[in-house]
């Protein structure tokens, strides 16, 4: 079956209307599977793909995402993607049913999917320039490799593992019971290969007839600019090994970003808290203020007022997984002094009366304050 060609319509496949459940769709395909299945019509080629007809409809519609792109969008191959046949037909006993509308060969050592080893996390500690700018960064972690003394086999001699008798080489193996809905067949790991497919004979000394071992390893990762506390990174096939002819799991490394005494990040920008005196507020000065590029320039113009914000563009932080720069973002504040010397308040109260600045309520006592303060 051409799964790209001209397709009926699923709905009608299953002899269904477009509000039925999920509960009427799995009903009307089991009364429909068992009708047209090949082994109850003696290999009949139209009932064969009359079964694959059904049996394509179901694996889309039973499927709440994939019938809501189907509702939408009508058949495309992207339904496909990712799709585990065991999945959907494990109770029916059809989990190979798409092998045929693929080509697939149906042997059984064919069919048997290549175990996978577990996903390992480790984490990685870098400075807050580095999360800014991005680094390399060599990593440590505690990972399953092929065992080296019997290169992944599991058994210390060439002869010493047979297909397992149970599963057939599968791995798994299909369990009937019996339910008022009729018989229901589920699919479960193999007890006595526990879903190798092989039985070791002779199991090797060093691994224990497992085909891996613990070992430490280092790999070198390019965290990229702009990474944030926390973000992860996939290393593809690095991760733990189930021995030959398995597959490795992946490497996920987290970072942490070490806080910066100075800086805090906003996105991609930068904050600083920048405190000046009333004095250099009013009168202006220039300074040095540290960047994530090194020591800057600025000035603070007379005048300037609490809470003023001074923006240097592009010294924030990189985009990740871009170029661009986010700000670095001074905020000002005006520290006022707690205590104050005789010739400090003595200018201040000066000041006041210039700036005709009420303190008690009239411009008298302004004068009778200064006046007092300097006999003192």
């Amino acid at each position: 079956m051409d799964l790209a060609g001209q397709k009926k319509d699923y709905y009608l496949v299953l002899e269904l209307e477009r509000s039925c459940t999920t509960i009427e769709i799995k009903k009307s395909y089991r009364k429909l599977a068992h009708k047209y299945h090949p082994d109850v019509n003696n290999g009949n080629p139209e009932a064969e793909e009359k079964f694959k007809e059904i049996s394509e409809a179901y694996a889309v519609l039973s499927n709440p995402e994939k019938r809501g792109q189907y509702d939408q969008f009508g058949f495309n191959k992207n339904l496909f993607e990712d799709f585990d046949p065991n999945s959907v037909f494990s109770e029916f006993g059809f989990g190979n049913i798409f092998d045929a509308f693929f080509g697939r060969a149906s042997s059984t050592s064919q069919r048997r999917a290549r175990s996978k080893g577990s996903d390992i996390r480790a984490v990685v500690e870098i400075s807050f320039k580095e999360s800014a700018f991005g680094v390399k960064k060599e990593v440590e972690y505690s990972v399953d490799t092929i065992c080296q003394e019997c290169d992944g086999k599991g058994s210390a001699t060439e002869d010493g593992v047979e297909t397992c008798r149970t599963c057939g080489g599968m791995g798994k193996v299909n369990v009937s019971r019996q339910t008022f809905i009729g018989d229901i067949i589920t699919t479960s790991t193999c007890n006595d290969c526990r879903g190798r497919g092989k039985i070791i004979k002779d199991p090797c000394k060093k691994c224990r007839g497992r085909g891996f071992e613990n070992d430490r390893k280092k790999v070198k990762v390019d965290i990229p600019g702009g990474i944030h506390n926390g973000d992860q990174l996939r290393v593809s096939g690095k991760g733990n090994s189930l021995g030959r002819d398995s597959i490795n799991g992946d490497l996920f490394i987290t970072t942490k970003v070490l806080p910066h005494p100075e800086f805090i990040r906003e996105g991609d920008n930068i904050l600083t808290d920048l405190e000046i005196s009333f004095a250099q507020a009013a009168l202006g000065f220039k300074l040095e203020v540290e960047t994530l590029d090194g020591k800057e320039k600025i000035t603070i113009k007379p005048g300037t007022q609490p809470k003023r914000k001074i923006v240097l563009k592009s010294r924030g932080m990189v985009q990740l997984n871009g170029y661009r720069r986010g700000n670095h973002i001074i905020n000002i504040d005006i520290k006022v002094p707690t205590k104050l010397s005789r010739e400090e308040r003595t200018l201040l109260l000066r000041l006041a009366e210039i700036r005709n600045d009420t303190l008690d309520g009239t411009a008298d006592s302004i004068f009778s304050r200064i006046k007092n303060t300097s006999k003192k």
